[in-house]
């Protein structure tokens, strides 16, 4: 946030962080050193998800900026990306190139993901998802992209006008592949320029998950696939998420991915609150 300040966008606006029932001072922090950000403090963890939609419900702007709690903005990055959405007046949404603290590049754009995608990547086969994973896109040029990381990405509030940011029953994974889905398939493109750059160092919360918060990802991955392709997609790739679930975690609460096929969106709420 502090690189936001050192270079900001030119004209208004705001920025908005959404506290979910953190434990480590950072409400107070921002509180206390950046007293013109716009704070919600949760009283519990509600979810990436939710958390982003609360503030995109109050946000003010033409546009939306998605920036995640661990990167830092390179030289006037939001300047550009927001230039080049003034000059892109097909554009939905738009991503940046995003390197590591040693300035190495970060792949950051993939296609819509199938079933078959989804079984290589959770079989450790990505040998099998060159395509998927855009393996010979340099990150050098613009180009029109399916979906580019949400570490950095800009969506025109119109378009969160009309149908919402993300969707809430994806609490963790994939809300913003499906994001991007719907953000296309209403007829906007979505670009990925290399002008903007943005530095991602890189979150180890999804590595250092426990075993309910693991179980909660791998609901939303089945979820996904449910929503987008079926249930024989989600019968397909049920007992790999199983075998992967349990190797991961050592635990049995794995099975209880069995249990989730008959969840419905409010059920799966439930479950959510029930893992937090």
């Amino acid at each position: 946030m502090r690189s936001i300040y050192v270079q900001p966008p030119k004209g208004t606006y705001e920025i908005i962080v959404v506290d979910n029932a953190s434990v480590d001072g950072s409400a107070n922090m921002i509180e206390s050193e950046f007293p013109d950000v716009v704070l919600i403090c949760n009283a519990k963890n509600f979810g990436y998800a939710r958390a982003n939609n609360q503030g995109a419900e109050i946000a003010k702007g033409k546009y939306i900026l998605l920036l995640g709690s661990d990167t830092e903005v390179r030289g006037n990055a939001l300047e550009k990306m927001i230039q080049f959405m003034n000059e892109y007046h097909n554009a939905g949404a738009v991503g940046c190139k995003l390197v590591t603290p040693d300035g190495k590049l970060q792949p950051s754009c993939k296609r819509f993901p199938t079933p078959l995608n989804a079984a290589a990547l959770y079989c450790s086969l990505n040998w099998l998802n060159s395509g998927y994973l855009m393996k010979k896109f340099k990150h050098d040029v613009v180009r029109s992209v399916d979906q580019p990381d949400a570490t950095c990405l800009i969506v025109r509030k119109a378009i969160v006008d009309s149908f919402g940011l993300f969707d809430e029953r994806l609490t963790i994974l994939y809300n913003d592949v499906e994001l991007c889905r719907r953000i296309k398939h209403s007829g906007w493109e979505i670009y990925f320029t290399p002008l903007a750059v943005v530095m991602h160092h890189g979150s180890r919360s999804t590595k250092q998950a426990n075993p309910k918060l693991r179980l909660e990802m791998y609901c939303n991955i089945l979820l996904y696939y449910r929503m987008h392709f079926g249930r024989k997609a989600e019968y397909f790739l049920l007992p790999i998420l199983l075998f992967r679930l349990m190797a991961v975690t050592k635990s049995p609460i794995a099975l209880k991915l069995f249990s989730f096929h008959h969840d419905t969106k409010a059920e799966l709420s439930l479950l959510h609150s029930q893992l937090r």
